[in-house]
């Protein structure tokens, strides 16, 4: 009796060593951003989680950034210069001792009650496999995000933006996590707007730099992708789509909010690489989006031109050639998923 009496004194004392949340967060020389995402995670009213950094090999203070915080948060640091962000943040969950992980981004700050509305929805939803919330940009940021290259926009700029939104984003630009059938998604959760949706609301994917999902759904289906390459973008949704498909739900709530405050340091320069981009893309649309119709195939080859036309214009305007990658990128892309098929 005695000896049962102390194995459950100890195996309550080890649950309660064992954070409830890991949040991951993948760097590389934003250091100064680094700082104010930890500052906003020292001030949590939540106190049972960890972080897990996955340090890019930076070059500049960030390991002096990670120290000062150290006394704070329950830090624990890995070095990981790979080839793809999507292998960085798979690293990420699986040095994670948490029942749910958290990715944000190194220039994202956490709203003070952020880390318990993570952890509240997902211990009183089990039908809830991950969530995520307002991603709001300030205004002067949003021109640091191809998507908002209209946003704001007059004269011809200013009409295509409103054909982008009516006919790729079927007028759902203020909805939070869509995808649609041109294989465009709603920047919804980037805006004020978002804030005042009530409750929960289902969602088709969970974004890139507010997106917690539970650990053992994440490790049933072996985590991320590597096949999205080099900064990995669709690796996330390619990973919340999958764990969703096991038969869970994916939800937006306002109460899981951070701001975005997007950085062009760092990781930033690599958005050039516009055919792995392009691959990505491909990849992504083909795997969870497409269906074998009319309406999705028009859609589908519009956009693919549309953004076609929104490289050869990005190459001009910043006289770097590097964007006219996402023409290879087009035909690389398709000849991929050919061969599949």
């Amino acid at each position: 009796m005695i000896l049962s009496a102390i194995m459950v004194y100890y195996s309550k004392k080890m649950a309660e060593l064992k954070p409830k949340l890991s949040v991951v967060i993948c760097t590389f020389n934003r250091a100064e951003s680094l700082r104010e995402c930890l500052e906003s995670l020292s001030k949590q009213n939540f106190v049972n989680f960890e972080v897990v950094i996955i340090d890019g090999n930076s070059t500049n203070q960030t390991s002096s950034v990670i120290n000062d915080y150290s006394p704070k948060l329950k830090i624990k640091k890995f070095t990981d210069a790979g080839k793809s962000l999507a292998q960085a943040r798979d690293l990420g969950w699986r040095k994670a001792s948490g029942e749910f992980v958290a990715w944000i981004d190194d220039d994202v700050v956490v709203s003070k009650d952020w880390a318990k509305a993570v952890v509240s929805i997902l211990n009183n939803n089990q039908d809830i496999a991950g969530v995520s919330g307002p991603t709001i940009i300030n205004e002067q940021l949003l021109k640091n995000r191809d998507v908002f290259f209209f946003y704001g926009k007059k004269g011809l700029i200013g009409l295509l933006g409103k054909f982008w939104n009516y006919f790729f984003l079927e007028g759902q630009m203020y909805e939070p996590g869509q995808l649609f059938k041109s294989g465009a998604w709603s920047p919804g959760s980037n805006f004020s707007q978002s804030l005042k949706i009530q409750g929960l609301r289902d969602v088709d994917y969970l974004e890139a730099c507010n997106m917690t999902l539970r650990r053992d759904l994440v490790e049933k289906v072996n985590g991320f992708d590597f096949g999205y390459s080099k900064i990995g973008e669709w690796s996330e949704l390619d990973l919340a789509v999958r764990v969703k498909n096991l038969g869970y739900r994916l939800v937006f709530s306002p109460t899981v909010k951070v701001n975005h405050n997007i950085s062009r340091g760092g990781i930033y320069s690599k958005r050039t690489m516009a055919k792995e981009r392009m691959e990505n893309f491909l990849k992504f649309y083909f795997k969870h989006v497409f269906k074998p119709r009319p309406d999705y195939l028009f859609k589908f080859l519009s956009y693919l031109l549309f953004l076609n036309l929104f490289w050869a214009y990005k190459a001009m305007a910043t006289m770097n050639p590097d964007w006219l990658g996402g023409w290879l990128g087009t035909i690389t892309g398709v000849l991929k998923i050919a061969k599949k098929k």
